[in-house]
């Protein structure tokens, strides 16, 4: 009987144990729409198509300094560049634990690129990484981030690249204020082996608390074997965008 009794109180527990887990998990997210989808890598999607972005985020908090997140950014690619095959969708996905010691975050990650249908050339890959997020004011920080790739997935006319990707940011939120709109600015630089040195000034605005509206300019600058002399390495862009944040 007693046996009995402890699987129907396991029984009527479970779904009460699974709710809380489930109910801790925090999402959010924004839907933007891009004049020009190029991303804050360089990276240029179908000869630099405007069309939109889906970010979604999850976060699963263990404590009050330790959390599991999970950043998700999907593109509907429509590649008709890259070969025989189409590319519809590139998700792009990281996930690692996130780690808070007074002012600064710690991040280290794992990070994937899978595509839909991916051509002969293949452009899937994985890396596995660490950012760090050092606040010097509420409104003030920096973002180094390292990754190494794991894959060997990138290659471009047969040369291997992107075999890690340094980035490092700096962001200043209420830099000044648009007929009472505060505009935020991120300054970046990125670099990857065999590809390309990436330099970034975006400022984005908050026109309501969802609605935002971003500007950015790009620069490329192909490195390596091959990349000074392609042009899609080499180009600057002058992007803007609209997004929905919930």
């Amino acid at each position: 009987m007693k046996t009995f009794l402890k699987f129907i109180l396991f029984i009527f527990l479970i779904p009460q144990v699974v709710y809380g887990e489930v109910n801790k998990l925090q999402m959010d997210g924004r839907v933007r729409y891009f004049s020009t989808l190029v991303d804050d890598l360089g990276t240029r999607y179908d000869d630099t198509r405007p069309g939109p972005v889906l970010d979604l985020n999850f976060t699963y908090p263990i404590n009050d300094n330790l959390s599991i997140k999970n950043f998700n950014n999907i593109i509907n690619y429509e590649d008709t560049t890259s070969g025989d095959e189409t590319m519809n969708i590139e998700i792009n996905q990281r996930l690692g634990l996130l780690y808070k010691r007074g002012a600064t975050l710690f991040y280290p990650y794992g990070k994937m690129v899978w595509h839909d249908k991916n051509p002969a050339k293949q452009v899937d890959n994985s890396h596995l990484g660490l950012a760090i997020q050092q606040y010097f004011s509420k409104d003030v920080y920096v973002v180094l981030d390292y990754r190494e790739e794991l894959s060997n997935g990138a290659l471009l006319a047969g040369v291997r690249h992107s075999e890690n990707v340094f980035e490092s940011q700096f962001h200043k939120k209420n830099l000044f204020q648009i007929i009472n709109y505060p505009v935020h600015l991120k300054l970046a630089y990125a670099k990857s082996p065999n590809l390309r040195k990436v330099s970034t000034i975006k400022f984005d605005m908050d026109i309501t608390k969802r609605l935002e509206f971003s500007i950015k300019y790009v620069d490329n600058k192909g490195i390596g074997p091959i990349s000074p002399g392609i042009d899609t390495q080499n180009q600057n862009f002058l992007v803007a965008n609209i997004g929905y944040k919930f």
